[in-house]
């Protein structure tokens, strides 16, 4: 973490902060069969050197060094092999989610201009090698970001709806209902559902699960294990819990301990 050169990159190195991830890979393999993410984020993904393939909707394949990717799709469907690939991915909390979304103009998708790949590239590129620490990713993930959209687009929102995200966030999932969020803004349960799809462009039950998994991140780097987490977070048990991680990452809790990932923090773990 001192920003020396690591002259030989061995395996993954993926670090988790403020509903962010950055992730460094010498090869992405997705699995084309695997059952979809959903963790409503928008991910952008710069190769080094070689193109990567990606797989649509679909089933057709395009090669390219740079893209956006919206919550619809994910990197799964991304392989890279000897491809110093580099991805950010943000969170729907996140203000740098909806400044991307901007960006994508209603596509799910949407590959770098080449003014943007040069620029992106030559940022990468320059860091790959070395183990960045955590204000070091931070710095190059807005600057990364900030180079394929402007920064804080205005998104103007449902009062009612802001309060269902501070009530997500105040509370464990497993105190949330839609009858309870709905009584606080005084809303039937059908017209919240449509009001936060509309206003959020995602379901209420999917939005509440995902944030329930980012919130047990914190208590991870902090020493909590898996039940801990998962208990306080209001998942009911674990297996109730490693379903929702699995529909986030595509894993399971375990892969944290994965001999082959390089796994850090950015949480104030005081």
């Amino acid at each position: 973490m001192n920003g020396e050169i690591d002259n030989k990159i061995t395996r993954s190195r993926i670090h988790f902060w403020d509903r962010c991830f950055y992730k460094r890979d010498l090869f992405l393999s997705g699995d084309y069969e695997r059952a979809p993410i959903h963790r409503l984020s928008v991910t952008v993904v710069i190769a080094g050197n070689k193109p990567f393939s990606i797989k649509d909707e679909n089933n057709q394949e395009t090669h390219c060094q740079g893209i956006i990717l919206g919550p619809d799709m994910n990197d799964t469907s991304i392989h890279a092999i000897n491809s110093e690939t580099t991805t950010f991915d943000t969170f729907i909390t996140n203000p740098a989610y909806w400044d991307l979304m901007s960006t994508l103009n209603g596509e799910q998708a949407r590959s770098f201009t080449p003014k943007e790949l040069l620029k992106t590239q030559k940022l990468c590129n320059k860091s790959f090698n070395k183990e960045l620490n955590h204000i070091q990713i931070a710095s190059l993930f807005d600057s990364i970001i900030y180079a394929l959209c402007d920064r804080n687009i205005a998104k103007k929102s449902d009062q009612r709806i802001e309060e269902v995200c501070r009530l997500i966030e105040e509370y464990p999932a497993n105190e949330i209902t839609i009858k309870f969020l709905a009584g606080k803004i005084n809303l039937s349960e059908s017209r919240l559902r449509a009001l936060f799809k509309q206003e959020m462009q995602c379901a209420l039950s999917l939005y509440i699960r995902n944030v329930a998994v980012w919130k047990t991140l914190p208590m991870l780097a902090k020493g909590s294990n898996f039940t801990e987490a998962a208990h306080e977070a209001g998942f009911h048990d674990l297996s109730h819990y490693s379903r929702a991680v699995a529909g986030f990452t595509g894993g399971s809790p375990s892969d944290i301990h994965n001999e082959e990932l390089s796994l850090t923090f950015g949480f104030d773990t005081t």
